[in-house]
């Protein structure tokens, strides 16, 4: 009888000691399973991110990009882009109505260096009116305009008649609104025009090879600018883009042609040490290097990177 329920419990032990044997089975299985899932969605999730990089857009899409937008330019009715670009000039003239504004409320307590360095923060208005608005602006039109010519598409002569519009139509565009800021500022005791006199003669009162040089770097950033807002459409982020790039230009004080121009137009217009030779002089030296800067320092080497990387 003894023996017999030893034997029973015997067996009760096995069959306990399987129970747990198979419990243990189990949440072994169900680990492996849990590990094979955590695996496939970490596997989805490089493959996603990866996805995200490959649709991204890479060289040569943004220099395809680039390319394409010059060519539309190219094809534009003349006088279209006659009235875009004096528009622009029109438009880049609110980033000097806040420049001479923040002048005029600033000076006397700050330090007329500071001043000139806080330039920075009323530069970009003007260029997100004109870049966003696709008013044509010549130092974004360089790069633009040069590309199509190294890619074989058009001509030397074809580029130079088209930046002549662009900067013809945006010197008048400048020229009209200093004339209509120069009569109206005082009146809403914005600033007068000792401000205008002050801010033009800073800027054109450097040695030539200075102005050239600093005209050089700042096409060399608007270069920079027009092919980094060809890597997005979105509008805050192309703001950001446009809001640091010419926020440098204005801090640094670097020279930029279109807004030079008004700067160096409500000098001449209210001094009598400025000259109209000089408001030339002062024209040609930052067209060029503008243009230096966005077609060759930005335009060339960038096409010619593109030449290297398809070898």
């Amino acid at each position: 009888m003894d023996e017999e329920k030893e034997n029973i419990n015997k067996r009760e032990g096995r069959k306990v000691t399987g129970s747990k044997q198979n419990e243990e089975d189990e949440k072994e299985r169900i680990r492996e399973i849990e590990k094979e899932e955590n695996q496939e969605e970490h596997q989805k999730d490089l493959e996603e991110k990866s996805k995200r990089v490959s649709d991204g857009k890479g060289y040569s899409d943004i220099l395809s990009r680039v390319i394409n937008e010059g060519e539309k330019i190219f094809n534009l009715n003349k006088v279209s882009v006659l009235l875009s670009s004096t528009i622009a000039g029109l438009e880049i003239g609110f980033s000097y109505l806040l420049i001479c504004a923040l002048f005029y409320l600033l000076n006397g307590s700050v330090d007329e260096q500071i001043i000139y360095k806080l330039f920075g923060l009323a530069y970009p208005l003007g260029f997100i009116l004109v870049i966003l608005g696709k008013s044509a602006l010549f130092t974004e039109q360089t790069s633009v305009l040069a590309l199509p010519v190294l890619n074989g598409q058009r001509s030397i002569w074809e580029m130079l008649k088209v930046w002549g519009i662009v900067i013809s139509g945006n010197l008048i565009g400048g020229i009209l609104f200093v004339l209509f800021i120069g009569a109206t500022a005082d009146e809403l005791n914005l600033f007068d025009q000792n401000t205008m006199l002050k801010i033009g003669t800073h800027v054109i009162d450097q040695k030539f090879w200075v102005v050239f040089l600093s005209a050089i770097s700042a096409g060399w950033l608007m270069g920079l600018l027009t092919w980094l807002l060809n890597t997005t459409e979105e509008i805050l982020t192309r703001i950001v883009l446009i809001f640091l790039i010419t926020g440098t230009i204005g801090f640094v004080g670097l020279h930029h042609s279109i807004v030079g121009n008004l700067e160096a137009f409500g000098a001449l217009l209210y001094s009598d040490s400025v000259h109209f030779s000089d408001y030339l002089l002062f024209l040609l030296l930052v067209l060029i290097g503008n243009g230096i800067g966005g077609a060759i320092v930005v335009g060339l080497f960038k096409y010619r990177i593109f030449e290297i990387n398809e070898k």
